[in-house]
């Protein structure tokens, strides 16, 4: 018999035949909902005494209200009765082969095999449609009241309330979520009243604002019974909160941005779950769902979502028996007619979760999963920094090539093409990819992302922002390698170039005095390309060394060390290092490198890291900036608070 209740759960009233040992008589058993269960009731025991006493109304309604709370409580609720099997129906029963004589009844399994024996008696159907035993219909002809008669005259036993707890890993979960600025938001197909005691066990907030129901109120109903309705008034509704999909989207629009603030969402289907993740998404929110991968209902919502992690509660034990030692062959295992390979399980979740990232066992899945975030929000952030770092690169090249046409010496400088198809082809694209394998420091888990909205990423002030901070540390890079031009050009012309600067009656005092002597201009000897290179070297110098600050975008290097972080960068640095060196050594000769004064040296090598310095100067502005940004995130995450929330 199914009955089904008013809160949309179905209630499941079943009847068996026990043997009572001890006196060799038969009982029915009935369990299923309360409402049915004691209409079917004449009589209750009495635990305290051990005695049959007449069921009166007052305790039916003392057990209905129980049935009520404890149904509101979020307890699945169990009502049990039984009656005694008069002999008349025992003859039937055994004359129609559903219960045996003996105490074993025989079960023959699906493969043919002979399988355990069981003392207890098969389920028996006296009054469903769906019988599990052919009982003659000639006896149901000739007492067709004696069935429900049996089953009007039960005598109740009590009731069972069970309930749902959550597992403990996800108050862990919530609270990593909630640290990294993640809110974790519950759908549940229950209602809201038998919601808010699950999430409060899970350490969900279920104070003001606390829950929507995405089932639609009807037309004219302002209340819904299921929700949380207290002694003053029902709070939720008061509070102006939305119900159903529809009434959500009109609020955002109209109201506020409540909803979107929200952790719980009651009485949820698959597609006003998948309707919801569409409407997070439209108001630029980040969409990670984990659901069980093998309930293929979550298919639609996992593609829906931007990431999605399966959390597969059958994976581990079945891949486990399936990696058995003692289980060699297919015969060995013992399958039935009814059992699941568990390679099946296995497959059928790999395909119910084609959607996700991640397909995970339940137990490591949920104990791995701030790792996975971690690993995540450091990934993203080295691709960034990457990305920031050879877009300054590049435009350092840019200024760096419009500084040389604006140089201060009488001569345009040299550009190596096979020098610049070097550092831009090759040290800069290998410096960059190498950055992309930097490790997540512990702060990561601690801040709030912005949400994915391109109008506050490329907002008028923060483009300004941007662009100046670019400009900043990508200018130093280029000015740099031109004063070594300078010096390269002078000191050369000097002591390499000495017949042509007495021809050309040209100063040789001081470099200072040869970078401004106008015969340069029709000078294109060695000295002129031997500076050009050199000029070329000392910015790919000084691009190499200035990477280290940004390894990491807003921490400094006196914080956190990058070459600790990130070995496959300090690889990188070190071949960008020598394709340098290489360069040079082929294309100078040692006489060039010689007629060079230390002073140049130790201002090509101390360049590098004044542009370090002076970068991390820049960095700092931006690490106040994204700080206070930060702490407003963090303020507007932890809030619910509305237009109609109270003041």
């Amino acid at each position: 018999m199914n009955k089904k209740s008013n809160n949309g759960d179905n209630d499941n009233n079943s009847n068996t035949n026990n043997n009572n040992n001890n006196n060799a008589n038969y009982q029915l058993l009935t369990l299923g909902d309360a409402r049915v269960v004691v209409d079917f009731c004449s009589d209750a025991w009495q635990g305290e005494n051990s005695t049959i006493a007449p069921l009166g109304m007052k305790d039916r309604l003392a057990i209905l209200e129980s049935h009520k709370n404890w149904s509101l409580a979020d307890l699945e609720v169990t009502a049990f009765s039984y009656a005694p099997v008069p002999s008349t129906h025992e003859q039937r029963l055994f004359d129609s082969g559903c219960i045996g004589s003996g105490r074993g009844v025989g079960i023959e399994g699906g493969d043919g095999r002979k399988g355990r024996k069981h003392n207890s008696i098969k389920t028996t159907y006296l009054v469903d449609n769906k019988t599990s035993c052919n009982i003659s219909s000639g006896s149901q002809k000739e007492n067709p009241g004696d069935d429900w008669s049996l089953m009007r005259n039960q005598i109740f036993l009590g009731l069972l309330g069970s309930s749902v707890s959550p597992r403990r890993e996800i108050a862990w979960v919530i609270d990593v979520c909630s640290e990294a600025g993640i809110r974790f938001a519950y759908f549940s197909p229950r209602n809201m009243r038998r919601t808010k005691e699950l999430a409060s066990q899970m350490g969900i907030e279920v104070s003001w604002n606390c829950a929507i129901s995405l089932r639609p109120l009807d037309d004219g109903e302002e209340t819904d019974e299921h929700r949380m309705i207290s002694t003053y008034a029902d709070w939720d509704v008061n509070a102006r909160l939305p119900h159903g999909v529809a009434d959500v989207k009109r609020h955002l629009k109209e109201v506020d941005n409540v909803p979107l603030l929200v952790s719980v969402f009651t009485d949820v289907t698959k597609h006003t779950t998948a309707e919801m993740v569409h409407v997070f998404q439209n108001y630029s929110d980040t969409v990670l769902a984990i659901g069980l991968s093998h309930v293929s209902s979550n298919d639609e919502i996992f593609s829906n979502s931007d990431l999605s992690i399966g959390i597969s509660l059958f994976e581990e034990n079945t891949r486990a028996e399936m990696n058995d030692s003692k289980l060699t062959s297919y015969k060995d295992k013992r399958y039935y007619q009814n059992d699941l390979d568990p390679a099946e399980v296995v497959s059928v979740c790999s395909i119910a979760a084609h959607s996700c990232v991640f397909n995970v066992s339940l137990r490591r899945g949920l104990l791995h999963l701030s790792d996975i975030l971690s690993q995540g929000r450091g990934a993203l952030n080295a691709s960034q920094t990457s990305t920031l770092f050879m877009v300054t690169s590049y435009l350092s090249f840019s200024f760096f090539i419009l500084l040389s046409t604006c140089t201060v010496s009488t001569t345009v400088p040299f550009i190596p093409p096979v020098g610049s198809a070097l550092f831009l082809q090759l040290i800069v694209p290998l410096i960059g990819l190498a950055m992309t394998f930097t490790e997540s420091n512990k702060e990561v888990m601690g801040d709030v992302p912005p949400k994915n909205d391109k109008s506050i990423t490329f907002a008028v002030g923060e483009q300004r922002r941007l662009y100046i901070y670019a400009i900043l540390k990508a200018m130093p890079p280029a000015i740099f390698p031109q004063l070594i031009y300078l010096m390269a050009i002078g000191c050369l012309m000097i002591e390499l170039e000495n017949e042509f600067m007495v021809n050309e009656d040209c100063t040789r005092d001081n470099w200072l005095l040869v970078i401004r002597c106008q015969a340069l201009k029709r000078y294109s000897g060695t000295v002129l390309v031997s500076s050009g290179r050199l000029m070329l070297a000392e910015l790919a110098l000084c691009i190499i060394v200035l990477s280290s600050s940004f390894v990491f975008r807003l921490t400094h290097l006196r914080t956190v060390r990058p070459w600790k972080m990130n070995f496959i960068w300090i690889v990188s640095i070190i071949i960008s290092t020598g394709l340098v060196s290489v360069y040079l050594i082929t294309t100078l000769d040692r006489e060039t490198l010689a007629a060079l004064p230390g002073y140049f040296y130790l201002l090509a090598l101390s360049f590098p890291f004044i542009c370090v310095i002076l970068s991390e100067m820049v960095k700092t502005q931006d690490m106040r900036h994204e700080k206070r940004a930060d702490m407003l995130r963090r303020l507007q995450f932890e809030t619910r608070l509305g237009m109609w929330s109270p003041k």
